[in-house]
């Protein structure tokens, strides 16, 4: 018998005939083996009950599902769903299985834990602008890694036809989306543009186009084909919708943890944990690098043990210098300014846990050393400490310039420090056409983000905000790495932690608390920047300097009255 389980809205089953009669219990059974699959008895039964006459009720509602399904049906310690019966993952109105919200306090926590991985947000998902130009008939190439949404997208895209959307390939209306593994090249060449269709084939991020694809694209003009880049969330959208009812620093390191792809995101957040490494996004991770020959999947291991970018010599210390070209082609890294990064830096964590505990140790001594041969000594400690050798703080803080010396030396002074203050007042906005009032520097593996603010008259700058940043050792992951920094030349203010208070010749060190600082600046160029895994979200304002008694600070050298 056929029977159909709807995903969204009123939890029900429904037969050739309409919906079955079935009691509650029975009903979260069906879904349960349905999301799960095949379940043993017991831990049904602890679910749905946990007491003593657990085992006992569970028959009775198995009897009671036999009822609909057949005598043969749910046998055996192991029980699993009848042929025939299936999920309907269609969206719909309503929230996920809405009914069974208190079968038990153990249901119900599972309940929760799938809406949470499973609903989307209509304002965390919308379409691209490349998207809301596609009418059928047409072919769309949605390009993205594992978790990037792109069934989603290939949702709302049906959403906005006003179209069904399907999976697979089929005949009449609708939007029908492929993903892997994707029919083979034969069956691409028998399809053609079709009146009220659009195909959606879903191409992973890394490796080379199929076949299927390939094929495909000679099927259809170049005027009626998208290919689009799967975006990453935005973290306003993000904001706005999964995160709105946490704090700004836990929403930030869930964001960034999830590289703004959502359906990581989702499971991040069902676990409730951003550094956690979910087992559906480990294996679809894993699933993707077992596309690449075993040598070149090693050498990408052991790269992703550096946060950050890193110089090609890195690859030479490994012994991996082979591989990079291959990895570079296939998607995995990119190759800026002299340096290599993770394409997906989200990813870095799920790579690097493949790695053997003893290989792993032996790895980050490798780079230990190859960071002491460079003089970068911030890199050197990251990877001294992650190899369990010891480190002379003394020695090493010796080593460092600027404020990583006072981060590293246990003997200097915690004591609060703010750069001289004037005595003055806020005249008149100064416009700042080349830089918003409101702005994100987001960093998602310590690549550098600046933005540059030009003035040409005294100003008073007030900048408030938030700033979540990611400093191992209080320092950085390498010399590249710097915290929230407000500049002019070599000259300027740090931004860190409420419990590093310090300064040095360079400028101050301001403490987050969160920002809320008047700077006295003179013309000039500025630059605010971000160079260590974080995310700011700011406000910027001038003025024209005017008598008063608001305690400006001077944070540049810059004392002189103009």
């Amino acid at each position: 018998m056929k029977v159909r389980l709807p995903l969204y809205g009123p939890a029900r089953a429904e037969g050739p005939s309409g919906p079955l009669s079935l009691r509650r219990k029975a009903l979260g059974i069906l879904y349960y083996l349905a999301l799960e699959g095949p379940t043993r008895r017991e831990k049904l039964a602890d679910l749905l009950w946990g007491h003593g006459a657990a085992l006992q009720n569970l028959r009775v509602e198995l009897t009671h599902l036999r009822g609909f399904f057949g005598r043969e049906a749910f046998r055996g310690r192991v029980l699993e769903l009848p042929p025939g019966v299936e999920l309907d993952r269609s969206p719909g109105v309503g929230e996920v299985m809405e009914g069974l919200e208190d079968l038990s306090p153990e249901f119900t926590g599972w309940l929760q834990a799938v809406r949470a991985r499973l609903e989307v947000p209509k304002e965390a998902l919308p379409l691209p602008e490349r998207l809301k130009e596609v009418r059928p008939p047409a072919l769309v190439v949605l390009m993205g890694p594992p978790g990037s949404g792109r069934k989603a997208l290939a949702r709302a895209l049906a959403e906005s036809l006003g179209l069904p959307f399907r999976e697979g390939l089929g005949s009449g209306l609708g939007v029908f989306y492929l993903s892997d593994p994707l029919p083979g090249k034969e069956e691409a060449l028998r399809l053609r543009p079709t009146s009220g269709q659009v195909l959606v084939v879903a191409r992973s991020a890394f490796g080379e186009d199929p076949s299927f694809l390939l094929a495909l694209r000679t099927r259809f003009p170049a005027e009626i084909t998208r290919v689009l880049q799967v975006p990453r969330l935005a973290w306003g959208e993000v904001r706005r919708g999964y995160l709105r009812n946490l704090s700004f620093e836990r929403a930030a390191r869930f964001y960034l943890e999830s590289g703004g792809r959502p359906e990581i995101l989702k499971e991040l957040l069902a676990l409730d944990d951003p550094e956690a490494l979910p087992q559906r996004v480990r294996a679809m991770v894993a699933l993707e690098a077992r596309h690449l020959p075993e040598a070149a999947r090693r050498a990408l291991e052991a790269l992703s043990l550096h946060p950050g970018s890193f110089p090609p010599e890195v690859a030479q210390a490994l012994g991996v210098e082979a591989h990079l070209d291959e990895l570079e082609h296939r998607g995995w890294l990119v190759f800026t300014e002299g340096r290599y990064r993770l394409a997906e830096p989200q990813f870095r964590r799920y790579l690097c846990s493949g790695i053997a505990p003893g290989e792993r140790l032996r790895l980050h001594g490798r780079l230990a050393d190859f960071f002491h041969g460079t003089g970068d000594a911030v890199a050197e400690a990251y990877h001294r400490q992650a190899s369990r050798r010891p480190l002379e703080t003394g020695v090493w803080a010796k080593s460092l310039l600027g404020w990583r010396r006072f981060m590293a030396d246990p003997a200097f002074p915690r004591s609060e420090f703010l750069p001289p203050e004037k005595l003055m007042g806020l005249g008149s906005p100064v416009p700042m056409d080349d830089l918003p009032e409101e702005l994100e520097l987001i960093s998602w593996d310590g690549e550098a983000v600046e933005v540059a603010l030009v003035l040409d008259e005294p100003a008073v700058l007030h900048l408030q905000g938030q700033v979540y940043q990611h400093l191992p050792n209080g320092v950085g992951v390498d010399a590249e790495a710097f915290p929230l920094r407000f500049f002019a030349g070599d000259k300027g203010v740090y931004f860190l932690p409420v419990e590093v208070r310090a300064y040095d010749f360079w400028g101050a060190v301001l403490p987050q608390r969160p920002l809320d600082y008047l700077l006295f600046l003179l013309p000039g160029v500025y630059r605010l920047g971000l160079g260590t895994k974080g995310l700011a979200e700011l406000a910027l304002k001038a003025y024209r300097k005017a008598p008063g008694t608001s305690r400006v600070l001077a944070p540049l050298g810059q004392l002189v009255e103009v």
